[in-house]
């Protein structure tokens, strides 16, 4: 069988759905035709690494066992076997991929115009190898499903974490594996709070909701994390649904006892659940149908409510809205807590004489670095007030970048003639410290900063850190310098970078590490 000939009985909307998925540079719709699509697919084709590359394991079991069957003219208990329920998604999987024909009762063959780079493909495979990548794309594919879209830099670090493979791999494998790049489709997107467009990953079965999906994600996104359960991102890779969930299961058991041809809904619930909208219009769409007019539903509905619950929702981050609702309680019994330990600070600032002597020594120092470094010529910062901290940036950067040099040389030159006092106090900037820490409990004279391994108890300078950032906002990430200051440790009164709002478990684990790590009052 040639596929050629076959491609006129085939609507142009699948073959250009399957052929933006499988050619790198494709052309808009209006402007290829059915045969130019299949050409080019075919053209891919030809690199027989291609069809590896586009197939998973189970894919190329299942094109082996169609050219066995081939060889043996097409015997009837092969043919009984290729068409088993068993091979439901290797049929239909290599069907899009135009790897293989079939009618569905009649026959089953690999295209003539492919079969030699098939059985080439099938030849050079290497087996231990594509297992390998399989459990890469399986979790990597599975993430984007229930996510609907996700930062591309975001699904290499969770997946770096999940697999064991260094994030620069999985970057370098997720831009050129061919399988998954027909599931997920990469485009770069203006992110808001982000300077710059960042690759964003797309679930190809959801690129039509994407921006319902981002409006979706705006309203109802929760600083919760999706559970990793490996077994669950397996079946999720080639099925639909999680479909070893008990209420999915029996949902999808019952649908298929409807008398209507069920799959024509299956999109419809998918884009819904993944968007988390009310279901009460899904319900008429689906009562709509005239082969259920007479049929009553409430049983059927109330085993959907139940399935959906359980599905995930890239509106949700990819939560189910059974998790959703768990994550609520703990945010709510979070912030309970954190009312109850709350205590107002008092005096966990420095005094104003203090306050005064740390600006001239710090604005000192950096306006050394700035004038030594050439950063900016038109700013000035030595006694200077009122200064736009977004000036100061990339200075302090440079200054905590070589803070030991230039506090030396700034001591031994004594640009500003600072008296014996002020250079010893000067010279312990140089034990000071710039990094990102986590803000994660206000004590009546302290601020506690939470790393890996310590809690920093850091003062404010002119006010209390809790006038800055909420109690009810904390555990918070920032950017920020602590130093050493007349027996204390202060933070230079700036914020930088991105700063990051933590929920869900993340708080129960900071106030955990809280507890149990020591505390720092001194570096």
């Amino acid at each position: 069988m040639k596929m050629f000939e076959e491609i006129k009985d085939f609507g142009k909307e699948y073959v250009y759905e399957q052929y933006t998925r499988i050619v790198e540079d494709f052309k808009e719709y209006d402007k290829i035709t059915k045969t130019k699509m299949l050409e080019a697919i075919y053209k891919v084709y030809e690199d027989s690494y291609n069809i590896i590359d586009i197939c998973t394991t189970r894919e190329l079991k299942f094109l082996k066992m169609i050219l066995d069957y081939m060889v043996n003219h097409h015997d009837d208990s092969s043919k009984q076997m290729l068409f088993s329920d068993k091979y439901n998604w290797e049929r239909n999987i290599l069907r899009d991929k135009f790897l293989l024909y079939h009618s569905f009762d009649d026959d089953i063959s690999i295209p003539e115009e492919i079969v030699d780079k098939v059985k080439e493909a099938l030849k050079n495979v290497k087996r231990a190898d594509q297992k390998k990548i399989d459990d890469i794309n399986e979790f990597l594919v599975s993430y984007c499903k229930m996510q609907g879209s996700a930062l591309l830099p975001t699904v290499c670090q969770i997946g770096s974490v999940v697999t064991g493979v260094k994030e620069e791999l999985l970057w370098q494998h997720m831009i050129n594996n061919k399988l998954f790049n027909y599931y997920v489709f990469i485009r770069l997107q203006d992110i808001e709070d982000l300077k710059e467009p960042m690759p964003v990953a797309i679930f190809n079965d959801f690129f039509d909701i994407a921006d319902d999906l981002d409006e979706q994600r705006k309203k109802q996104g929760l600083a919760g994390n999706i559970n990793i359960d490996s077994k669950k991102f397996k079946t999720m890779f080639y099925n639909d649904f999680d479909i070893y969930n008990p209420k999915i299961k029996k949902f999808l058991k019952e649908l298929r006892d409807l008398p209507f041809y069920w799959p024509s809904v299956i999109k419809p619930i998918r884009d819904y659940a993944m968007l988390n909208l009310e279901r009460d219009s899904l319900k008429e769409l689906i009562k709509s149908v005239p082969a259920l007019n007479n049929i009553d539903l409430t049983k059927f509905f109330k085993t959907l409510d139940d399935a959906m619950d359980e599905m995930p929702s890239g509106a949700l981050n990819g939560c189910t809205p059974n998790e959703a609702k768990q994550i609520k309680v703990r945010e709510l019994k979070n912030r309970m807590n954190k009312e109850e330990r709350y205590v107002e600070q008092k005096n966990a600032c420095l005094s104003k004489k203090d306050v005064d002597l740390f600006y001239k020594i710090y604005f000192a120092l950096l306006e050394f670095t700035n004038e030594k470094y050439k950063i900016n010529p038109h700013l000035k910062l030595y006694k200077q007030k009122d200064i736009n901290p977004a000036e100061m940036e990339d200075v302090i950067n440079k200054y905590w970048e070589n803070k030991e040099f230039i506090t030396t040389e700034f001591c031994l030159a004594n640009p500003y003639k600072f008296n014996k006092e002020e250079l010893s106090l000067t010279s312990e900037f140089k034990k000071g410290i710039r990094r990102m820490f986590i803000i994660c409990r206000y004590e009546e004279e302290y601020t506690a900063l939470l790393t890996e391994e310590k809690v920093y108890m850091i003062k404010g300078l002119n006010v209390n850190i809790d006038e800055i950032i909420p109690y009810d906002e904390l555990p918070y990430t920032v950017t920020t310098s602590l130093i050493p200051f007349k027996g204390n440790l202060v933070y230079d009164s700036l914020f930088f970078g991105t700063e990051i709002k933590l929920g869900g478990g993340f708080e129960e684990m900071i106030d955990k590490e809280y507890e149990q790590t020591m505390k720092y009052y001194h570096l």
